[in-house]
Formats: structure tokens, C-alpha cells, sequence
């Protein structure tokens, strides 16, 4: 796979509970649904509210149902929204698209029981507020909806989203990549390669409070982004010439070099982190604990080290470490992938309540993630781990049939509860019972208790 395609890392989660938050819900239920038709529908991500419901999107052809009812596309590939609560009864659900067929939704979970979904377009969306066009050849259309699903706002970016994360106080953090001149309020930010990298934070009606860009001559592309419990930005990714996030170029040993970057809630540079040598790593997902500290996970190739020792991997593996506020490195951990590609085998993570982290992701043949061996049962399949504050595993399990289960989403939720999404053929059986799908392929949504 070419080292472009590496660079779009996938989102990543931030989890932070402040003292001002309420109770955490009750814990709920263990349930497992699946949702599709004939065709093939993923499961691109999943959100969870202060309140424990689940939000979860996704894209869909023909005719879908998570439980309130058929919703029917109008194009190719549309948009779905579909919401539970703890227990795994269904809510508002909805459906988005034109003609077209419309990219992989994001979703995020803000104030009030609202949540803000992200959708990246190369035609006219309309996100239930009127139609939306992206002023170039593509953009990101960003809309926010309450818990009822019903529009509040929406907005188009002349740019791409990669990653959005929950700001506080109503906000969302984006990131991703754009090139020429990308307009925010009434800042316009301009790149200085092919593409490059911005973040800005959006207000609760959608208008940016500050943004950055940043790249070089070379080709920069979408980053994971995070948010911590005092509105410190965490964004991870992938260099491939040194970058200026603001303390500085950065170092460049070679080839793909994995990047963790630190903003303080004004979108001012705290640090700058580089890791790898001249072989390929990048960071693909990134999330905080409620004490500040950060969590990355991502694939690598040669070596790399995030401050006690160098990482050495045996082809292209997998890594999760978890740092201090100040970057410093706390654990790390390396595990052995076999035919990883970058994008399918890319890691998703959220930290729990406890400071420790869930793993969820897919795999061939074997894999170990600390606990007994996991096999697979045929082409690829899920697997989730968990491990405590000090990082020791605690559960690693695995899921599939002879074909294919594909990873999308992971959140935890602030009884601990892990929730995960993505699509299957065949069967899977997430512990109540096995979903059959009944197309090419369908979306699950499975929630294991704390």
C-alpha cells in the first residue's frame, strides 16, 4: 500500500470525566444488534452520551433497521444515524444523502444529549438544515442533532475531516486535511504543500473559536484527534518531511515517522513528539484518561521507542502506550500482526474510567494481545482487549465465522462499558446470541457491560 494512503489515520475518542459532571448512569445491559439489507452496509463509528444512550453511524444501501422502523436510501450509499440507550432499546434513528454516494460518517457525543456527526463529500448533502455543498472539488459537512435526532445546526468545511473529538462545554475539535486556502469564521488558512493538516474548534452552533494549519512542501494528511478533561488538543499521525506545529520543525529520521502532538484549549502549542527511524510508523488513534494522560496506538515497521526502551517490531505490528500529561512515557506494549495492511488493521481505542485502555481492531490467522492466544476463524475477524492503568492485560477475546468481520468504532462509556461497531458476513456472536447477516454484508453494534 503506498505510504500516502498510511498517513489517514483513524479517530480516536477522548474520555474525561470533570468533577461538575453528573453520576454515571446505571451500567446496563450486554446486548448485541445487527442492522442492514441486501447490500453491503458498514458500520463506520459510535458515540456515547453522559446519560449512557449509544449513537451509531454508518452507510447503507436500500433499506436498513436498527428497530424504529425502515429507513430507505435515496442514492447508491446514504447516511445512517441510529441511537439505544444502555439497555439496547432503540431511539430516534435518520438517514442522510442525496443520489450520491455520500463517505464514512463520524460521530461524537456533546451537552445535552445532542450529537455532532461529520461527513466527508463530494456533492451536495443535506444534514436536515437545507442542502450543503462543499466549496471545491470535496468537503466535510458537520451538523449537530438532539436527542431527539433532530437538526440544530450544520455547516460545510472546504476540507476533509479525519478525526472530531468532544471539546467541552458544547464544542467539538476537527482535524484533518486540506489544500489551496481553507476558510474558518473569518480566518483563512493557506498550505504550503499538496496537503496539509488542520484542527479548529467549533462552538455549539458550529462557528470556529480558533484554528491551525499546519504542513510543509511534502504531503500531510488527516490526524487522530483527542480532548482531555482541561480542553488540551491530542492529535497523532504520521510525517513524511519535518513539520512546524509551533515549537519548531520537528526531526525526521525517514520514510513515515508517527507524530504526537499536544494544543492547550486555545489552540497553543504545549509539545511536539516525534518517534520511528527510517523504516514506517504512524500513531492511528489517540484518547485521554480523566488525569490527563494519553494513549496511542497505532502499526509500525523498524523500531521506535516512546522514552524507555525501543519497541522492535517482526514485520509490521501493532503498538498501544500510554504517556503522562508531558509526553513522557508511562507503559508501551508491541504485539505481532500478520498481513497487516495500514488502513484495514488500523487500532481503535478508548481509555476507561480507571485509566486503563480497550483495543479493538481486526486480525488474521493469530493473534496474541498478552492473555492466551487468540485464533482465527477465517479471513479476518474482531478482537477487544482491555488492559488496567499500569498496563496489565485483563481480557482479550475474538469474534467471527470463516468470512470476513471488519472493526469500525470503539467507545467507553463512564461506567467502563465498552461499545464497539463495524460490519460482518456471515455470522458473529458477541456473547447473546449469533446475528446472521442477511446481504452482503451488515452493521453491528455490540455493548459489553462493565
Amino acid at each position: 500500500m503506498k505510504k500516502r494512503t498510511l498517513l489517514f489515520a483513524g479517530a480516536a475518542l477522548a474520555l474525561g470525566c470533570g468533577p461538575a459532571e453528573p453520576p454515571p448512569p446505571p451500567a446496563g445491559s450486554a446486548f448485541s444488534v445487527r442492522a442492514g439489507g441486501s447490500s453491503c452496509d458498514l458500520g463506520a463509528e459510535v458515540a456515547t452520551g453522559a446519560d449512557g444512550h449509544v449513537a451509531v453511524v454508518g452507510t447503507f444501501a436500500g433499506t436498513i433497521d436498527f428497530g424504529g422502523g425502515p429507513l430507505d436510501s435515496a442514492g447508491s450509499s446514504d447516511i445512517v444515524f441510529a441511537t439505544f440507550d444502555a439497555e439496547g432499546k432503540p431511539g430516534p434513528a435518520a438517514r442522510f444523502g442525496g443520489p450520491a454516494q455520500d463517505g464514512i460518517p463520524r460521530v461524537v457525543a456533546v451537552d445535552g444529549g445532542s450529537w455532532v456527526i461529520a461527513v466527508n463529500t463530494q456533492t451536495e448533502l443535506d444534514l436536515g438544515g437545507g442542502p450543503l455543498t462543499p466549496p471545491g472539488a470535496a468537503g466535510a459537512a458537520i451538523g449537530k442533532l438532539d436527542a431527539q435526532g433532530k437538526h440544530v445546526y450544520s455547516t460545510m468545511l472546504g476540507a476533509t475531516v479525519s478525526g472530531m473529538a468532544a471539546g467541552g462545554s458544547d464544542a467539538v475539535v476537527a482535524t484533518g486535511s486540506f489544500s489551496g486556502s481553507l476558510v474558518l469564521g473569518g480566518e483563512t488558512l493557506t498550505s504550503a504543500g499538496a496537503t496539509d493538516v488542520f484542527v479548529t474548534k467549533l462552538d455549539g452552533k458550529g462557528a470556529p473559536t480558533w484554528s491551525r494549519a499546519f504542513g510543509s512542501a511534502s504531503l500531510e494528511s488527516g490526524m487522530a484527534v483527542a480532548v482531555d478533561g482541561s480542553g488540551n488538543v491530542l492529535l497523532g499521525g504520521g510525517l513524511l518531511a519535518p513539520v512546524d506545529f509551533g515549537g519548531g520543525a520537528t526531526s525526521h529520521a525517514g520514510g513515515v515517522d508517527a507524530v504526537l502532538v499536544k494544543l492547550d484549549a486555545n489552540g497553543d502549542h504545549v509539545f511536539t513528539k516525534t518517534f520511528g527511524d527510517a523504516a514506517d510508523q504512524v500513531i492511528q488513534a489517540v484518547s485521554t484518561d480523566a488525569q490527563g494522560n494519553v494513549f496511542v496506538a497505532g502499526l509500525f515497521e523498524g523500531r521506535l521507542d516512546f522514552g524507555s526502551g525501543e519497541l522492535a517490531s517482526q514485520g509490521r505490528d501493532l503498538f498501544v502506550a500510554k504517556l503522562d500529561p508531558s509526553g513522557a512515557e508511562l507503559w508501551s506494549r508491541t504485539f505481532r500482526l500478520t498481513s497487516a495492511e495500514w488502513d484495514d488493521s488500523a487500532p481503535r481505542i478508548a481509555a476507561d474510567p480507571d485509566g486503563g485502555l480497550v483495543v479493538t481492531g481486526m486480525f488474521t490467522d493469530a493473534l496474541n494481545l498478552g492473555g492466551v492466544p487468540l485464533e482465527g476463524f477465517g479471513q479476518t475477524d474482531i478482537y477487544v482487549a482491555r488492559y488496567n492503568a499500569a498496563g496489565k492485560h485483563l481480557d482479550s477475546r475474538s469474534f467471527g465465522d470463516p468470512s470476513y468481520q471488519l472493526a469500525g468504532g470503539l467507545v467507553v462509556d463512564r461506567t467502563g462499558a465498552a461499545v464497539i461497531t463495524g460490519s460482518f458476513y456471515g455470522t458473529v456472536d458477541f456473547g447473546q446470541g449469533p446475528l446472521e447477516s442477511a446481504g452482503e454484508c451488515d452493521i453491528y453494534l455490540a455493548r459489553f457491560a462493565p
